[in-house]
């Protein structure tokens, strides 16, 4: 089946981006990583230690170096895990070309999640949050978390793909910036 000629709005939509391809869909995608780790981090602390806010509370170690309680770490805690996730995000999509298989980018996903597994628990947490380290998850727990980020990351394809029918849309409709 033929496609139709491309216009200069579509072929301007389909053009690789750094905004749309790397540093949006890419944020987006570690985003979502940070969501399903959040939730999952979020059961495991009100399982193990009877408070869901354990985990949040613990990574706003960051800047709350003793011990962190309240709402405000919990907030701190969950802006610190987002960012972090949305920056490790736009990196990964920075590595992952645009096309190929669905499958690449997951497996790359899973090999960035075992590449996390080995840096973080073990050289970024003890001088990054004291509080995580001392009171943390123990590895396996971490290794899950991290695997359920790297699954995420395999989005990526989907939200470029989503990103692109988007701007084509929008260049369509005469909606387009200069």
């Amino acid at each position: 089946m033929e496609h139709p000629p491309r216009g200069p709005a579509e072929d301007s939509a389909a053009a690789w981006s750094l905004e749309r391809d790397v540093l949006v869909a890419g944020g987006l995608a570690g985003t979502l990583g940070a969501g399903v780790m959040a939730v999952l981090a979020l059961l495991l602390g009100g399982v193990v230690h009877g408070d869901p806010w354990y985990a949040p509370r613990l990574v706003s170690g960051l800047f709350l170096r003793h011990a962190p309680t309240g709402g405000g770490a919990v907030l701190l805690g969950f802006a610190v895990h987002f960012a972090t996730a949305g920056g490790l995000g736009a990196a990964f999509a920075l590595m992952i070309p645009r096309g190929g298989t669905a499958l690449a980018p997951l497996m790359l996903g899973f090999m960035m999640a075992l590449g996390l597994q080995a840096v973080m628990p073990t050289l970024v947490v003890p001088w990054a949050s004291p509080p995580l380290e001392r009171d943390g998850p123990p590895t396996a727990a971490f290794f899950l978390l991290h695997l359920a980020f790297g699954a995420c990351l395999g989005a990526l394809p989907a939200v470029r793909r989503s990103l692109a029918t988007l701007a084509r849309l929008r260049h369509r409709s005469g909606g387009h910036r200069a």
